[in-house]
């Protein structure tokens, strides 16, 4: 009874890990595929054109300054 319960297990192993290893290799083809890129690329992107709108939302400055603010040299030094 024990054999067949070990047995069993081992099949059972055997079919996880097989589908894992395939779901990996039929996985990584997809991703590296052209076809798979595109589509990949096209739903971010639309993803990123709903979102993007209502991120920004008016919140863009009419004018930008400095990068850095301007700071004044002193003119004399006090020695």
């Amino acid at each position: 009874m024990a054999r067949k319960i070990l047995d069993g297990l081992a099949v059972a192993s055997f079919v996880l890990t097989a589908g894992i290893i395939g779901g990996g290799f039929f996985g990584y083809k997809y991703v590296t595929s052209e076809q798979g890129q595109a589509k990949i690329k096209n739903a971010i992107m639309g993803d990123i054109k709903k979102a993007l709108p209502g991120a920004i939302g008016g919140q863009m400055p009419k004018t930008t300054g400095n990068a850095i603010p301007q700071l004044n040299a002193p003119t004399k030094l006090g020695f």
